[in-house]
């Protein structure tokens, strides 16, 4: 781990920022982890999305349904 100090410019006082060096194993892990949470979030959003788009489709054939049940 590496610590960098700066100086505020308003406060004069010392800023101590962190910066953390990570392996490749870690990196590797980190992503594959990132990309399973975007997975789920897609698949999530498909099956919302279809929910409807299937709630729709179903509300329009039975309002069909009933306009041809009017018809003589």
């Amino acid at each position: 781990m590496t610590y960098h100090r700066t100086i505020d410019p308003i406060t004069g006082n010392p800023i101590k920022s962190e910066v953390r060096m990570f392996m490749p194993e870690d990196l590797s892990r980190i992503r594959s982890n990132e990309l399973i949470d975007e997975a789920h979030r897609h698949r999530l959003a498909r099956e919302i999305s279809a929910g409807r788009w299937w709630r729709w489709l179903a509300d329009y054939a039975g309002r069909r349904a009933q306009q041809a049940s009017r018809c003589p």
